[in-house]
């Protein structure tokens, strides 16, 4: 219940959402009740805190978290191990209850699946390489400068390249606690074990990347109306990008969206949109006004 808790309030503050946290207090409140069917006496005089052999053991992994995923990983998995032992042992007192502790277990891998990919996805700046700007060279420097997460983009070079700037981008990624995106190779995303993929609209779609990458990936989609929005939604995409929102040489030809289009978007879809586009510190506000708080940017990260 402790691990629950934990994951509850990551859930809830951190996330602030409101239908995983009525799952994860729901699921706490179904423990509770198959605790309470163990005899209480029983459980209260088998406990000797201060004689516990386990007391004063504190590894050196449970000393340390790095993150706010760390805190959660630690937590969801230890709530499930305590599930599995619950099941097993109150089988000797009551054999229905293992049935019900073995369900919570399950619905626990849910919620787990659910919360992993949200919060890699608690992120304010997302990071899109240029290949007119060294990709490797300026994704360290925008993991350096605090960015969380980066896609690797690159439309013109050799499919052996990009397997190769990948592999490089998954190391420099992995040692530093940021989520890395694939663009476009959902082969290239399972080979380097990449957090996730981006598709546009003329790629495979998420049901082809979910049955290649498996649940835990991240799957994003590039979106440029709220119809294409909704489809990608409803083919299980974990977030959408909207753009361009204003003028970019990054899409010669192409009218914008606008700040008006991405607010009736973002009335519409419940999963994290990412605003993309010609945004810069001059535009940014207009962004969050709109109740959008991710951006991401290709030009803007190398103006300085």
């Amino acid at each position: 219940m402790e691990g629950l808790r934990i994951t509850e309030e990551l859930s809830r503050f951190v996330l602030d959402d409101h239908k995983l946290t009525y799952e994860i207090k729901k699921l706490r409140g179904e423990l509770a009740k198959a605790i309470k069917q163990l005899p209480k006496d029983k459980l209260l005089s088998a406990r000797q805190s201060l004689k516990d052999v386990g007391r004063k053991t504190y590894s050196k992994t449970e000393a340390k978290r790095s993150n706010l995923m760390d805190i959660f990983n630690s937590n969801i998995k230890r709530s499930q191990e305590a599930l599995r032992s619950l099941e097993e042992f109150s089988k000797l007192i009551n054999p229905s209850l293992g049935k019900k502790f073995k369900d919570i277990r399950f619905r626990s891998y849910e919620v787990e699946k659910q919360l992993s990919k949200l919060l890699k996805l608690d992120f304010y700046l997302y990071m899109v390489s240029d290949p007119k700007y060294k990709p490797i060279e300026s994704i360290k420097k925008a993991i350096k400068a605090g960015v969380k997460i980066v896609q690797l983009r690159d439309k013109g070079t050799s499919k052996a390249d990009y397997l190769r700037q990948a592999k490089k981008v998954r190391e420099i990624a992995k040692r530093a606690g940021v989520v890395f995106i694939v663009n476009d190779y959902i082969d290239i995303a399972k080979r380097v074990d990449a957090d996730g993929i981006h598709l546009g609209q003329d790629d495979p779609p998420p049901q082809v990347a979910r049955k290649t990458l498996g649940d835990y990936k991240i799957i994003g989609i590039s979106t440029h109306n709220l119809s294409q929005a909704l489809k990608a939604q409803k083919d299980g995409a974990d977030y959408i990008s909207v753009g361009p929102i204003f003028k970019t040489p990054s899409k010669p030809g192409v009218k914008p969206l606008g700040v008006m289009a991405l607010k009736r978007i973002r009335k519409k879809i419940s999963i994290p949109i990412v605003a993309i586009g010609g945004i810069d510190p001059s535009n940014i506000a207009q962004i969050h006004k709109t109740g959008v708080s991710r951006t991401a940017g290709i030009r803007a990260f190398f103006k300085v």
